[in-house]
């Protein structure tokens, strides 16, 4: 299953300050269609919310919580975002709208779940 969030950036006023800030969480996208995707309306970059780097989880980076952290200084530039969450799913794919109040509960959620699955192993290590 993949939850890919894909974000559609309205700067107030120029683009490069939001050009700057989404270059530092995605160095990989090119700079001149991350602002031609701005500039067009089209969504400028995308985060899958089931990423999971091993190496990044054993040095306690957690990208959900940086990719949260930009949205939230985005709109603190001004930003208007538009978000829409695409579930790949083994029975199909369905696009809907997302935001800020999704994320925080599907990280919640995710986090829940995170700590049931500890305890459920701390239980059967000791019995």
């Amino acid at each position: 299953m993949k939850n890919i969030v894909a974000v559609t950036v309205r700067p107030q006023g120029s683009a490069a300050p939001c050009v700057k800030r989404i270059r530092a969480f995605c160095p990989d996208l090119p700079m001149g269609e991350l602002s031609a995707s701005i500039k067009a309306g089209r969504p400028a970059f995308s985060f899958d919310l089931e990423h999971f780097d091993v190496v990044e989880s054993l040095d306690g980076i957690d990208r959900r919580k940086i990719f949260r952290a930009l949205l939230e200084d985005l709109e603190a530039q001004g930003a208007k975002l538009e978000m829409t969450l695409t579930q790949v799913l083994t029975s199909g794919t369905t696009v809907e709208p997302f935001t800020l109040k999704d994320l925080d509960s599907y990280m919640d959620f995710s986090e829940e779940i995170r700590r049931q699955v500890e305890l459920d192993m701390d239980r059967e290590a000791e019995g």
